[in-house]
């Protein structure tokens, strides 16, 4: 069983621009400060982000979860990782910078969870999954801190 949720905000910069922006993990409680998204950080203190394998940890700090994840994509289009629990359920969070087809010399920013295991079902759209509500509550986390990534890639902090 494969569920999915995403969700996409227009940002006036390059994906090259935005993606360096949201690289800048340090950066998080400057442009963010009440986003859902606190920190990422490779587990190994020797690492950076931009030394990191795939395959190697990250320590990620969520208001609602603390985890350590596995980076598995980092591409000028896409950095992902990968949590869950073995044998129960996979998630793999994207972020994507994509040239944009609406804003001219912009990036459409993509940001998607896809859950995959016998637990799954709990972040689709089943009765289950609607009375827990762990899909609308990470999409109205997700839809400010969008923002707060677009405020900064634009220039636009404090606003």
């Amino acid at each position: 069983m494969v569920n999915s949720y995403k969700t996409v905000t227009e940002i006036a910069a390059p994906p090259e621009v935005v993606r360096e922006k949201f690289l800048d993990f340090e950066a998080l409680p400057t442009y963010s400060p009440n986003g859902y998204l606190k920190s990422i950080a490779p587990t190994d203190p020797t690492k950076t982000i931009s030394t990191l394998q795939l395959g190697e940890k990250l320590h990620i700090v969520m208001t609602h979860i603390t985890f350590d994840g596995l980076l598995v994509k980092n591409s000028p289009t896409c950095f992902a990782w990968q949590g869950g629990v073995p044998g129960l359920m996979k998630g793999v969070h994207s972020f994507r910078f994509e040239k944009s087809t609406t804003t001219a010399g912009g990036t459409t920013f993509t940001q998607e969870e896809v859950f995959t295991g016998p637990l799954s079902f709990i972040f689709g759209e089943g009765y289950v999954a609607n009375a827990l509500g762990i899909r609308e509550n990470s999409c109205k986390g997700w839809v400010p801190w969008n923002e707060d990534l677009k405020r900064w890639c634009e220039g636009k902090t404090g606003e």
